[in-house]
């Protein structure tokens, strides 16, 4: 159980963490670059009247800034950094809450024997990560960005070197 903890719990949560953490700094940078932006435009407008170079250049930084702000909310529409954040940082809540639960034999674990709670442990760390996967997958699939072929290619099953040839 160690070397399953060590070797896929506690990366698959860091990875989550990682995300998660990611994911939340890019959609508050996005968000607080289109509210600053926002806000510059109608100061831009009303001081447009008091300098010249305003009045000559006042446009044409208008229409800058409103393009920055339609290009910073399309990334952020495309890469949804918000619903990424915290779909990442559910997952890694559910893996430590699993952790939890199985470390002080509560909740599913609560009276089984060691072996039969490890196994369940197992199941449900890894129904948690395919059901990310499979969420991820779908969700992709419906966007066009990848097809999921209805049934698995086959491929040809090769002897390995200790099989023996069939005789009839």
């Amino acid at each position: 159980m160690k070397e399953y903890l060590e070797n896929r719990v506690t990366p698959q949560r860091k990875w989550y963490e990682d995300k998660a953490t990611e994911n939340k700094k890019r959609f508050v940078s996005y968000q607080t670059s289109i509210i600053f932006l926002g806000a510059i435009i109608p100061v831009l407008v009303a001081f447009e009247t008091v300098s010249d170079w305003l009045i000559v250049h006042g446009g044409v930084i208008g229409a800058v800034i409103s393009a920055c702000i339609s290009v910073i909310a399309g990334l952020d529409k495309l890469k949804q950094p918000q619903p990424n954040w915290f779909n990442y940082r559910a997952n890694e809540e559910a893996l430590k809450k699993e952790e939890w639960l199985h470390k002080y034999k509560a909740g599913p674990y609560k009276g089984m024997e060691e072996g039969e709670a490890n196994i369940l442990f197992v199941e449900r760390v890894e129904s948690i990560v395919s059901a990310d996967i499979a969420r991820v997958t779908n969700s992709l699939e419906k966007e066009g960005k990848v097809e999921i072929p209805e049934e698995p290619a086959s491929v040809p099953i090769l002897p390995s070197a200790d099989s023996k040839p069939k005789t009839e």
